[in-house]
């Protein structure tokens, strides 16, 4: 009794101390209007700075991974950017139904409009089986002629003036930056290839492997022979198939086949129906007359990074140019970057050149550029489908972002409607509408002030990520809730016969306090972020706090002031203010009995008993999910871009995407140059039991590319041609020699240094292979001496202290893979580790044992995975720590431990049953299914915390237990449901976008609005009905 008193008093007291704020408030409305007015108008600059390019690439966070990735793109001379175009036969019904080229737009543009569907590929075919829908396939001769016109396109696109060259892995002939299955084909009909050439090793030349100049019954000829055949083609596949299957095999989709062909009886055999096993031979083949085919291909285009950041171009998304201009043309609305076409926005890149990026206070972006190349490209496509895969994502973020807008404006209309029906008044509705859109400037403007403020200390507090987006939706949840408490408490208030003043007054110290709260709550449930590691995180919970104040301050207090002011004015003009007081949009006697019932007799039990069996099988559904990050989770999956990726997914599963090893330390000793072979020899044998992640080439083995492989095939050159590499100083370079033949001991450092710097200088001479494509693996870090390159053009020793190694990982997406794969990576990695100082989360330091100081993972797909895995945690994590920081609030709030463990409980279950639903919907971990649980916190609670407030107020009037239920069910209920059904409407709506992102959270917030609504009005309820007796004021009070 005694302790219940107590807290009674404080409440008293709290509430007193709230009273003085709404009697300074109300009275002085008009200089808080004007005040209002006038920040509002200081917000615009804030918001402005804020509204920047979001990043989707960009995690801004520490992690080793990152570290090492930064290093490579910043200390490595030479870094570069490989775009992966997906070539795939179009269906041959399809072909001729688009023009071609297809017709640029008025300003030179491509039309996307007018390219042929991305969905019109042949349909995949299992693996080793090969198409028949079209003779070869994507080896049909009339398809590889149109591949082959399309590196002119690119050679004469701007972009064309960056390229890199290439070295083609079948074939070891040099291209100029383009290539594809063409350049094969060519270099090996002209005879030029490594595989109708002898070749060099340290015991002497090994004789070809095959030929092109024996072709039985047909004629051997060129690739650019004008009486070239599809025999032509199929037996030169053939016969680079058998020589080397599995390097020319990569090249086709992993639907490839040798299927039958009666026609090239006499010309071409091979293993039809065969599967290839890892030990080279033919599995369930027969000998037969044939074809080699597949469904799709690559055309790949290298281009020179530090070559396009001096032209004008950053890769870096947020650091870019933004496309903003607005233009109409005869081709239709052009909105920065995208064109209106219809109702959809496609894209309509700019043409940037050098000189127009270089002009500009910022670079352009390549994304951008990447984007009008693949326009082009496509503008060509008949026979064949071009698809860029994998690049110029924020551009695709970016266009679904902007066509989805139409949907915003849906779901403003519907929330209107609806607010239209909850307050039955359209000033209200006005009144609701224009607190929101302040807050929402509100929250942009606090944003971008904030940024502002710390960066003037040298300190940066907010980084804008994905997160960003999902803002806005936050605060028009919080804002609907909130101004519809204030206005139907006013409406309440009026009703009981209150003048304007009298009810503003009362709405603003009851419902304003109330609001205070659950704005309190929401912001100690984001603050849980500011504890992370990861800036991202920070920046949102600081962005979510800011939201949150915005939409209080606005929708919470000043939106009841507005509505006292217009009544006022009202009534000075004779008009009737007083509310009608008739609920037809929603039964207020029905609410109030579900509060009762909920609240009163054996039914508390009965909920009690029902939310733990609810909550056992969704606690289960929980701790089965599994992160992932699959592309439709984000996109649309019938963009072209998620039907890039898909191809590649389903097609080249086993090419995975380019990952590095960076190392650091002196890596010229011979046992770090041992230790690469050895890494690749444990790659090779597989685990048990754990998912395989290194990408493999078709016989089984892994695809490690390093400096060690450049340097045995330029030992066994200089065994056949020394001269380049004694005018290099080989006879002064100490380097041993070993047999009778004199090959240079590769366990010699000093050799090992002076082929190093060889590779450095010229490549691997005799051969096509340039010295810039050495630059990706080893970088001297100082400029060589022509004539001594063991020695800087100062006389200096050179040390090698830094190597890159290159591979890739299959899958990438899948996280539950991801984690096990690159332990397992790290596992074969021991014989490089054992010569190490470091550790995988940071370098060592030099020691005389150890000629390495770190070792470390990097590039896209590691990077990806580990931010995303680490913000996944991270926010998990944040989830438990926002939940102990809303019940310390609550419990100051309340003065009462007992009553904020009832206001939290409900949303804890309405938390894990959202976990259980993810589950059971079929989806994954992901961050935007766990960004919905964390704001499922910050929102849920305020139901909880407005039935608590509004039970409490009651008992403070003296109502027993069941009266204080009935006013929960009264103006707070109204409240509560006609918040949750806007919020539910508007939120539907948003799940209807094709996009990925809008479709998830729109439908898992519509899904815990609903939940908090349940665990507000019947579990909150049902909880004050089990504890009611800590409640009430008189202990012989009896609950009927």
């Amino acid at each position: 009794m005694n302790t219940t008193v107590q807290e009674c008093e404080a409440e008293t007291d709290t509430m007193a101390g709230f009273e003085d704020v709404s009697k300074v408030l109300v009275p002085n409305r008009k200089k808080v209007h004007l005040a209002m007015f006038i920040l509002t108008l200081l917000m615009i600059p804030g918001a402005l700075k804020a509204l920047e390019p979001i990043d989707m690439e960009s995690y801004d966070m520490e992690s080793p991974e990152l570290t090492a990735e930064r290093i490579i793109n910043e200390e490595f001379s030479t870094t570069e950017i490989i775009l992966g175009f997906v070539v795939s036969v179009r269906d041959p019904s399809m072909v001729g139904t688009t023009p071609v080229p297809v017709p640029l737009t008025d300003d030179g543009t491509p039309d996307w409009s007018e390219f042929a569907d991305a969905e019109e590929t042949v349909p995949t075919a299992k693996e080793w089986e090969g198409i028949t829908d079209i003779d070869g396939g994507i080896l049909n001769l009339t398809v590889l002629r149109e591949i082959d016109a399309k590196h002119q396109i690119i050679r004469n696109h701007v972009l064309g003036n960056y390229m890199k060259p290439f070295i083609n892995d079948v074939t070891e002939l040099q291209t100029d930056g383009v290539m594809s299955l063409t350049d094969i084909f060519r270099g090996f009909m002209a005879n030029e290839s490594v595989l109708t050439k002898p070749r060099p090793t340290l015991s002497g030349f090994e004789p070809p492997v095959t030929n092109w100049y024996d072709c039985g019954l047909i004629e051997c000829l060129t690739f650019d022979d004008e009486d070239l055949t599809q025999a032509h083609i199929d037996l030169a596949a053939a016969r680079m198939a058998s020589a080397n299957g599995s390097d020319f095999l990569r090249w086709l989709s992993l639907d490839r086949g040798f299927v039958s062909a009666e026609e090239n009886t006499g010309i071409v055999g091979g293993p039809v129906g065969g599967s290839l096993n890892a030990d080279g031979t033919w599995k369930n083949a027969r000998p037969g007359p044939g074809r080699w085919s597949a469904s799709a291909s690559w055309l790949l285009v290298q281009l020179d990074r530090a070559a396009l950041e001096e032209a004008g171009w950053t890769t870096v998304w947020k650091d870019a140019h933004s496309e903003t201009n607005i233009e109409n043309t005869e081709d239709g609305l052009v909105i920065g970057g995208y064109r209106l076409h219809g109702t959809d926005l496609l894209l309509h890149p700019p043409n940037y050149t050098s000189s127009y990026c270089l002009s500009l206070s910022e670079p352009c972006s390549i994304e951008w550029s990447m984007m009008e190349l693949e326009g082009h490209l496509r503008s060509h496509d008949n026979n064949s489908l071009t698809l860029l895969v994998g690049q110029a994502v924020n551009v695709e973020v970016n266009r679904e972002l902007q066509n989805s807008g139409g949907l915003i404006f849906a779901m403003g209309a519907v929330i209107i409607v609806l607010l239209y029906l909850s307050l039955r008044r359209w000033s209200d509705v006005a009144i609701v509408t224009v607190a929101l859109g302040g807050a929402l400037l509100w929250m942009q403007g606090l944003i971008g002030h904030v940024d502002s403020l710390f960066s003037w200390f040298g300190l940066s507090l907010i980084s804008r990520s994905q997160f960003s987006n999902l803002l806005p939706i936050l605060v028009l949840a919080l804002g609907i809730d909130d101004s519809l408490h204030a206005l139907h408490r006013y409406k309440e208030e009026r009703n009981l016969g209150k003048t304007a003043t009298q009810a503003g007054t009362i709405t603003v110290n009851r419902v304003g306090r109330a609001i205070m709260l659950t704005s309190l709550t929401t912001m100690a449930a984001f603050s849980a972020n500011l504890f992370s590691d990861i800036a991202a995180l920070r920046s949102f919970g600081v962005e979510a706090a800011l939201g949150v104040l915005a939409a209080f301050l606005l929708t919470g207090i000043w939106a009841p002031l507005v509505r006292v002011s217009f009544d006022e004015w009202l009534e000075k003009r004779g008009k009737e203010t007083t509310p009608n007081a008739n609920h037809m949009f929603i039964n207020k006697e029905r609410l109030q009995k579900v509060a009762i019932q909920s609240g009163t007799g054996k039914r508390p039990v009965l909920i009690a008993v029902l939310c733990l069996i609810i909550a056992l099988p969704a606690a289960w559904g929980m701790v089965q999910l599994e992160g992932d990050f699959q592309v439709d989770d984000f996109l649309d999956d019938e963009s072209d871009f998620a039907i890039g990726v898909g191809i590649v997914t389903d097609r080249f599963s086993d090419e995975g995407e380019p990952a590095m090893l960076y190392i650091e330390g002196d890596v010229a000793e011979p046992e770090v140059f041992r230790a690469i072979n050895k890494f690749r020899l444990n790659s090779n044998t597989t685990t048990k039991g754990v998912v395989d992640k290194m990408t493999r080439t078709p016989d089984g083995s892994v695809d490690v590319l390093a400096i060690d492989e450049f340097v045995i095939a330029a030992a066994a050159y200089l065994m056949s041609n020394p001269q380049p590499f004694y005018d290099r100083g080989y006879n002064e370079s100490n380097c041993d020699t070993i047999g009778a033949l004199n090959a240079p001991d590769l366990d010699d450092k000093d050799c090992l240094i002076f082929f190093y710097g060889v590779l450095s200088l010229d490549g691997i001479p005799g051969t096509e292979v340039p010295s810039s494509l050495i630059d990706l693996y080893i970088d001297p870090g100082v400029e060589l001496d022509p004539e001594r390159v063991w020695l800087s053009v100062d006389g200096e020793p050179v040390s090698y202290d830094r190597m890159i190694i290159r591979f890739g990982i299959t899958s990438p997406e899948h996280f539950p893979t991801m984690g096990p794969g690159i332990e397992e990576i790290k596992r074969d990695l021991s014989p490089l580790m054992n010569l190490s100082s470091g550790t995988w989360e940071e370098p060592g330091s030099e020691e005389d044992d150890k000629p390495l100081t770190w070792v470390m993972l990097t590039g896209k797909p590691v990077t990806r995975f580990v931010a995303g895995d680490r913000m996944q945690n991270e926010m998990q994590s944040s989830l438990f720590l926002g939940s102990v920081f809303v019940l310390i609030t609550l419990s100051i709030g309340f003065r009462s431990i007992k009553q904020a463990v009832v206001s939290l409980t409900p949303i804890l279950l309405v938390v894990v049953c959202l976990y259980g639903l993810i589950y059971a919907f079929g989806y994954s971990l992901n961050i935007v299914t766990v960004t919905i649980a964390t704001i499922s916190l910050g929102v849920g609670i305020d139901y909880c915390i407005h039935v608590t407030e509004r039970y409490r107020e009651e008992k403070e009037k003296g109502k027993n237990h069941r009266q204080a239920l009935h006013g929960v069910g009264g103006a707070c209920a109204l409240a509560l449901v006609g918040s949750a059904i806007s919020d539910v409407a508007g939120f539907l709506i948003i799940a209807t976008s094709a996009m990925g992102l809008f479709n998830t959270f729109g439908l898992f917030s519509a899904i815990m609005i609903v939940l908090s609504l349940i665990a507000s009005m019947v579990i909150t309820t049902a909880a004050l009905g089990l504890l009611h007796q800590g409640f009430t004021m008189n202990p012989t009070e009896e609950e009927e």
